[in-house]
């Protein structure tokens, strides 16, 4: 399976992609504050896992994520996701029980920031060789995290690709790959600003909830959230 991710990733670089040479790799970047629209893919089998908009607020470390009423795989609940990296929280919110679910997020990891231990693979251009107002430049960043399976104790690694313009470190896409599944998450409609700050701002239905128990062998992090959606 991530043969087959990175199979893809290649594939993707060479509609139209020419490499430049360098000397030295760029410094690790940080995201700017963000709103766009985020797509989650199943490569086996083309699944739309979910669709939406979102805010991302890069200095406190803030995230939500609304899914698209669009998703015509949806027919009930449409995902609506807080999370706070910086407090280690996420809460599933239901807009239209008004009800939601706090829970524990272990890990800072996702896809709309580059993570701290990517590697730098190579500067490409995507787009024409001729027409340079249509290139895009962008890095090329690859890396692992871990990841749990069955228990606590059972660790695999899981591996990941980033795609970021150079200049304002947008994240394009992100390939990652388990043992099980690989997604891809495309990033598009990108604003380099939170037009909504009130986003992050808890619905009154959720402040007094508990904190849930994680269930043994299950981690709760961005990718998994979104492999089960």
């Amino acid at each position: 399976m991530q043969d087959f991710a990175f199979a893809a990733l290649s594939i993707w670089l060479c509609l139209g992609a020419t490499t430049l040479a360098e000397s030295h790799g760029p410094q690790h970047c940080t995201s700017p504050n963000m709103t766009g629209v985020l797509t989650v893919m199943a490569l086996t089998g083309g699944e739309i896992k979910a669709t939406g908009h979102y805010s991302y607020d890069s200095t406190d470390k803030k995230l939500r994520f609304t899914e698209s009423e669009m998703h015509l795989n949806k027919t009930e609940h449409l995902e609506d996701y807080l999370m706070l990296f910086e407090e280690g929280v996420f809460y599933d919110i239901d807009m239209k029980n008004q009800s939601c679910k706090k829970m524990s997020l272990h890990s800072h990891a996702h896809a709309l920031e580059l993570p701290a231990g990517a590697a730098h693979q190579v500067e490409l251009f995507l787009g024409s060789d001729t027409v340079q107002e249509e290139n895009i430049k962008v890095n090329i960043w690859m890396g692992s995290v871990a990841e749990t399976k069955g228990n606590y104790d059972t660790l695999l690694r899981c591996q990941y690709s980033v795609s970021t313009t150079v200049g304002e470190c947008l994240p394009l896409s992100t390939f990652y790959s388990t043992d099980s599944i690989t997604l891809l998450f495309s990033n598009s409609e990108v604003v380099t600003e939170v037009k909504a700050p009130e986003m992050f701002t808890l619905p009154s239905f959720c402040e007094a909830v508990e904190l849930e128990e994680t269930p043994k062998g299950q981690k709760n992090d961005f990718f998994n959230i979104f492999n089960t959606v």
